[in-house]
């Protein structure tokens, strides 16, 4: 997740909203092209041998498998689309995927204003998975 900004915080609400881009990192060896790129007879379209990065359109998420992940606290959200979508999808030749998109959520944030104007609040974004029973899910922080 890297956040761009945080525009709104409301105590009346007891919600926040944050502007940002979604990033997941998933293995899939049904994805990968290696071997072909290894094989002699294979050419690619460019005669790249070296090939090892496929940066394919946002339209193909809806044909290869995706993490159900969702944002569990989320009263609102949408995918930025200004002038096309706002979405990345690359494809390694190891079958490594990564997928990267822009959100806008508001989320809830139950807040304690018994100490108010010196209180502090912390505020989180949630996010689960339904499949988290079948699978290994991790997240990590990457710099």
């Amino acid at each position: 997740m890297y956040i761009l900004s945080i525009p709104q915080v409301s105590e009346v609400q007891m919600d926040f909203t944050l502007d940002f881009y979604f990033r997941q990192f998933w293995h899939d060896p049904r994805l990968s092209f290696k071997r072909f790129l290894d094989d002699p007879n294979f050419k690619t379209s460019r005669n790249r041998p070296d090939l090892d990065v496929l940066t394919v359109g946002v339209e193909y998420i809806n044909r290869i498998w995706v993490p159900d992940t969702f944002f569990a606290n989320e009263k609102q959200s949408y995918p930025h689309t200004a002038t096309t979508s706002n979405e990345l999808l690359r494809i390694s030749s190891d079958g490594s995927i990564y997928r990267a998109i822009r959100l806008t959520i508001t989320a809830g944030c139950p807040m304690d204003l018994r100490f108010f104007p010196m209180d502090r609040q912390l505020c989180s974004i949630e996010i689960e998975s339904c499949e988290s029973f079948t699978l290994d899910l991790q997240a990590s922080r990457k710099h």
